[in-house]
């Protein structure tokens, strides 16, 4: 497994020449850049910019991630809205072609009170459905993630959802901290075996219900390990997580550090 980091460690003043310089110096394999409307808006020379320069680094870029489902809900009860969620997944699947990126995280809905369950999952479902052809054409991965959400609160749903949807590039996008919050981590992998294109990482506390920098939480690490490497995962390992606020790059510092010791366990 290979070890990666979502540019959101970084403070919001971090342009991409300078996310890619540090994560390279701090010793990180990948770096996941973050999409939004603006930089969806990107030229394609500079999008070649971004990909060149984390080559010339030795890094990977391997998936994308976006806030923008949450705003631009796929199974919203407003239709320009679950419209405007599939333009972004088009739209981002040829940025990560650009980029060289294989995986486009995507957040698969956000129930409301205003839906039957029945009918979430049903516009959820047909929005990635329709956006299929453009992650075939682009050679990409939709990968969805369990958030908190309010939809696809387990392991046996997940699987579902995502076999009904039944194309290639449509698998999981894991994330361990979201879910041990719910339940148990290494069994969802396990559950979820075969499906996973990519983890994302990150520490959880479950008495006081907050999020931890790596090694902080309750996280069984070591079974989460062993449940990856028995399904056969051999992707990376994407922290997830925000800067501190006395350092810029301290945080990612000590999830590299905190990495290392998680892919040591067996």
């Amino acid at each position: 497994m290979k070890k990666g980091v979502n540019a959101w460690i970084y403070p919001s003043d971090y342009k991409y020449n300078k996310i890619l310089e540090a994560s390279a110096q701090i010793g990180f394999e990948g770096v996941e850049l973050n999409l939004d409307e603006k930089t969806l808006k990107l030229p394609k020379k500079e999008r070649k910019t971004i990909s060149e320069k984390a080559a010339s680094l030795g890094l990977e870029l391997p998936s994308l991630c976006s806030g923008l489902f949450w705003e631009f809900n796929l199974a919203s009860p407003d239709q320009t809205i679950r419209a405007k969620g599939v333009d972004i997944i088009k739209k981002g699947c040829e940025f990560a072609a650009d980029v060289g990126a294989k995986v486009l995280l995507v957040v698969p809905a956000v129930a409301t009170s205003e839906l039957q369950y029945q009918q979430t999952w049903d516009l959820s479902k047909h929005g990635i459905l329709e956006s299929v052809p453009a992650a075939k054409d682009y050679g990409v991965t939709i990968g969805v993630e369990n958030v908190w959400n309010r939809f696809l609160y387990s392991p046996l749903e997940f699987r579902r959802f995502i076999e009904e949807i039944n194309s290639p590039n449509v698998k999981a996008y894991f994330d361990v901290g979201n879910i041990h919050f719910l339940s148990f981590p290494e069994q969802w992998i396990r559950h979820l075996s075969g499906l996973i294109a990519c983890v994302h990482v990150k520490d959880f506390h479950r008495p006081t219900r907050q999020f931890k920098s790596l090694l902080e939480g309750d996280v069984p690490w070591p079974e989460v390990m062993r449940a990856l490497r028995e399904t056969g995962y051999n992707g990376f390992l994407n922290v997830e997580l925000s800067p501190y606020p006395g350092h810029p790059l301290k945080s990612a510092m000590d999830s590299k550090a905190a990495l290392d010791i998680i892919l040591s366990m067996k």
